[in-house]
């Protein structure tokens, strides 16, 4: 089996600062109703409204979803320390927050914009790209992996309808 070295702290950052950098420009042609800047000035308050509900949606709910996980996160590392999970396991299970914030970004934007089905693309392919680890882990690790995707789609498709009635728009 090859070993893929675990990224850093940087790399992550990269990774979160270049998706930003790429998608929100691309969330924001979506819709004629979203349009928020216009020659580099934010026209108005919606702005504030957005960028408040992406900000709780990426990073103020990862507190709720640690707290969901973190039962399967303490069964996970207890038998990483037995011996019984290689430790690439701790390096996927190390990744989930990282991976989590970029998946929410990304969820929000496309939820807020009024484009559900692309939304569901995510998770499938957040899935796909996770399925050949989840092939070789037990049964504890597919379940964290399980539980934090639903809560981090539940946490951001709660904070997208939020946002889209403070905005006055329809929930979806």
């Amino acid at each position: 089996m090859i070993k893929i070295p675990h990224p850093t702290k940087a790399q992550y950052f990269a990774v979160v600062a270049g998706t930003l950098s790429l998608l929100i420009p691309i969330s924001l042609a979506f819709d004629k109703e979203i349009r928020l800047i216009k020659w580099g000035i934010v026209d108005d308050e919606r702005f504030v409204i957005i960028a408040s509900g992406l900000l709780i949606a990426v990073f103020g709910c990862q507190l709720v979803i640690g707290r969901v996980v973190r039962p399967l996160v303490a069964k996970i590392m207890a038998e990483i320390k037995k011996g019984e999970f290689d430790e690439s396991v701790e390096d996927f299970i190390k990744a989930g927050p990282h991976v989590g914030w970029i998946e929410r970004f990304i969820l929000f934007t496309f939820l807020v914009s009024g484009n559900p089905a692309a939304a569901a693309l995510v998770v499938t392919a957040k899935s796909l790209g996770r399925f050949p680890e989840l092939r070789q882990a037990e049964k504890l690790v597919g379940d964290y992996y399980l539980v934090g995707t639903l809560t981090s789609v539940a946490v951001a498709l709660v904070a997208s309808v939020a946002t889209r009635m403070a905005l006055g728009m329809p929930p979806l």
